[in-house]
This record gives structure tokens, sequence and C-alpha cells, in this order.
């Protein structure tokens, strides 16, 4: 009788599981970035796939399933000089995130099956953390120019929900990795219920895009940091040319209007390449800020500037470990202005082009009490403690992308203050691929 040593059985049910072979042996892995410089080729195991590895036989993987080539990224082990993956990462937004030949003089061109956005009446918009933050971006930019009404949803209340549906309804899941066990399962409640699907994910070879009708990479690169940052940015371009080809396919704006996003678009990733010029900035800043006795941290935005002050509370609650929270700026007088006194800093975000007054209304109401005033803008913010001013862009999504950086250095330089790993914070994994 034949003794067989080191088996280990594997099974999938519900969660991604990866299997590869390389050089070095068998990998089992929930997302393909973890199996970048161990192996070239992958099998997706289907779910009630059960199996036996043994130490003395090789494997063939194309008996498991179809084959898929492992990505790759010549950027994935180098942190080229910086010290964190996560500062790397957004420094390279203006250089690696691209507009891949979707947008031209005439207007914006994206890779979906003919007609495929044709008919399309409403959208709804699944996902989670991070990706839930660009899916609201997208929903400001849809519904302002394409004329659509769009409804957001955490992909963790969306599969347990009794969502009703319209006719010409579009699904659209955003995902980083694609793996994200909520969104799947949201993205399979909504096949159920015959909805036409998009992917917005960074990985074609995902869990995501074998379930999909359509699927738009964002191309943003190998991203190692747990904490999203580049991700987040390739996720809202990627919307804003979907808002932009919906509102042509539509008519809703007009030439002068869209030809301002379409110059707007062709410059964003220059304004986030000019925003890393604000470092030394945000860093002076960030070490006078951390002297003070704080207990809580508000960021406060309006239009599409509402969901990225989310995105900031979340960055810097995720890597510094601090209570943050973001609010639309008039919600201050609806309950949260009762906690503002000497030990809150807020943070807000004071675009020129985009609701500049009333921003600035609500930051005198805390000013007034004693709130401290960390003030983004082009303009004179004169209740401000600390104050950084941004260029005077001609549109407001210029001022939305290099405010986005510089909420992304904040957090990045209040966690290095700490002595924080800004790469692999505490609890938090890369890839949630359990509920």
């Amino acid at each position: 009788m034949r003794q067989v040593a080191h088996l280990h059985f594997y099974a999938k049910q519900g969660s991604p599981l990866l299997i590869a072979t390389g050089e070095n042996g068998i990998y089992l892995a929930s997302a393909p970035s973890a199996l970048v410089g161990k192996a070239s080729h992958m099998v997706r195991l289907a779910d009630g796939v059960v199996g036996v590895l043994e130490a003395d036989r090789p494997l063939n993987l194309e008996k498991l399933g179809k084959l898929d080539s492992v990505p790759t990224d010549s950027q994935q082990g180098d942190k080229e000089g910086f010290k964190t993956y996560m500062e790397k990462e957004i420094y390279e937004q203006g250089r690696v995130l691209t507009l891949l030949g979707r947008l031209s003089p005439k207007g914006v061109s994206l890779e979906l099956p003919e007609g495929f956005l044709e008919g399309v009446s409403c959208l709804s918009i699944c996902a989670c953390g991070t990706s839930y933050h660009a899916g609201l971006v997208g929903k400001y930019l849809i519904e302002s120019l394409a004329g659509l009404k769009v409804q957001v949803e955490l992909a963790s209340e969306y599969r347990y929900a009794q969502p009703a549906t319209l006719k010409g309804e579009l699904f659209i899941a955003i995902s980083q990795s694609g793996e994200s066990a909520d969104t799947l399962e949201a993205l399979k409640l909504a096949k159920t219920l015959g909805l036409k699907t998009l992917g917005i994910c960074n990985t074609q070879s995902s869990s995501m895009g074998a379930l999909v009708d359509a699927m738009l990479l964002t191309h943003a690169g190998l991203e190692r940091s747990v904490a999203s940052t580049k991700a987040f940015a390739s996720q809202v371009l990627v919307l804003w040319l979907l808002a932009l080809q919906l509102a042509n396919l539509g008519g809703t704006l007009e030439p002068q209007e869209e030809q301002a996003h379409l110059q707007a678009l062709s410059t964003s990733l220059d304004t986030m390449q000019e925003a890393l010029k604000a470092h030394t900035q945000i860093k002076d800043l960030s070490i006078q800020i951390a002297k003070r006795d704080l207990k809580g941290y508000f960021f406060m935005g309006r239009g599409v500037f509402y969901p990225l002050v989310l995105e900031g509370a979340l960055k810097l609650k995720e890597i510094a470990y601090v209570h943050a929270q973001g609010y639309a700026s008039a919600e201050m007088k609806h309950g949260p202005i009762a906690l503002a006194d000497s030990t809150l800093l807020s943070t807000t975000l004071l675009p020129q082009n985009l609701l500049f007054a009333k921003n600035l209304s609500n930051v005198e109401e805390l000013s007034a009490r004693d709130s401290l005033i960390f003030a983004l803008s082009p303009l004179e913010v004169a209740p401000a403690t600390f104050y950084l001013r941004t260029p005077p862009y001609p549109h407001y999504m210029n001022e939305f992308f290099y405010m986005l950086v510089l909420l992304q250095l904040f957090a990045l330089e209040m966690a290095q203050l700490k002595g924080l790993d800004v790469d692999k914070p505490r609890n938090l994994a890369k890839s949630v691929t359990v509920e």
C-alpha cells in the first residue's frame, strides 16, 4: 500500500479560491494579486469543488477548470525609493492612471458591446468601502450630466434587501479586486432579477469579470497598500467617462458644457501630478495639527466633494486610527455641530467652482463654536485655523482631483507621525472575500 505524505485538501464554496502552480510549488489564493510573481497561470475554482494535493504528485491545472493568466506588474515589489507602498501609489496616480484612448476630441468612447447603453432608463451602483464612495461620485456626475436617476447601494445591504427594479435599469458593480464577497453576492442577485450588469474593476481575470455582461477596467496597476488610493481615482475617472457617454447618447449636454468636461478630463491626470507639489505643506500642517489634543476629525464638502470627504475621513480612520467622519457640509446644523469645540478639527473642501459661499457659511457656523478649521480652497477662508491654498482651476472636477491627492497625503502624514504601518493597517485586508 502506497503511503502518501503531506496530504492537503481544498474546497470551494462562496468565497473565491484560486489555484496555481509555480517553480516553488502549488499556491492557493483568494485574489490574483497574491499570485503575482509566483505563478503565470491559475484556475478559478467553481463552487462545490473539493480536491486533494499530494506533495509527490504533480498538479494538472487544466483538469480543474479554465486556465487564466496571472496578472503581471513591473512595479510589483519595488517601492521606487519611497518608504511605503501607499506613498508610492499616491505619487504614481498622475503617471500610471490612463484614459486609454477612451477620450478623443470627438468625445468619449468606452469599450462596451454595441448598443449596450441604449435603452438605459436608470442605474443602480453597488459597492463597498472606497468603491462605494466612488459610486456616490458617479451618482452626482451621471445625474447632473446625463439626467438619469442613479441609486447607490452598499452591497452588504443590497444583497439582503428586496430591491425594486425598473425596466431598462443598468446595474453597476464596482470593486478594486473583483473579489469583494458582498459585491459579488449583490451582483448575483441583480442577475437573478434580470438586470443588465456592468462591472468596474481593476482585474479582468476576477470573479466579477466572470459574472458581468460587460466590464470596464480601471487599469490602475497593482495596488499593494491596503488603504486604496489610485484605485479610487481610477474608478472616478471611469464613472466620469461613463457619465459623459450617457450624456452624449441622451443629448443632455450643451456643446459648451460638454467641451468643458472633456477639457477637464484630459487634464485631470496632470492635476493629480501638480498636487504632489503641496506635499511639504501638508507635512508641515500635519505636524501642527498632530500637536493639538484633538478628539475628533470632521470632513465636510458638498456636491461631488461630499463623497470625497467621506473617502478622506475613511483614509484617516483606516491608517491613523482616529475617529474621523465625513459630512455633507450643511448637515452640520442638523446634529453634528453639537460636538463642535476646540478639540474638533473640521477639514473642509471649498472649491471655487462649486457652492463656495454655501461651504463658507457652514465653516463660519463651526468656527463660531470654537471648532478648528482646516480649509482647502483657492479662495481666502478667513475663519480657517489651518489653510492650504489650492490652484484656481477652471473646472470643479480639476479641483476634485487636486484635493483628492491632498486628503490622501494628509492621512499618510498623520499616520506616519504616529509611527504606524500605513501599508498594513490593523484588522484590515486588501480584498474582503468573506461576509
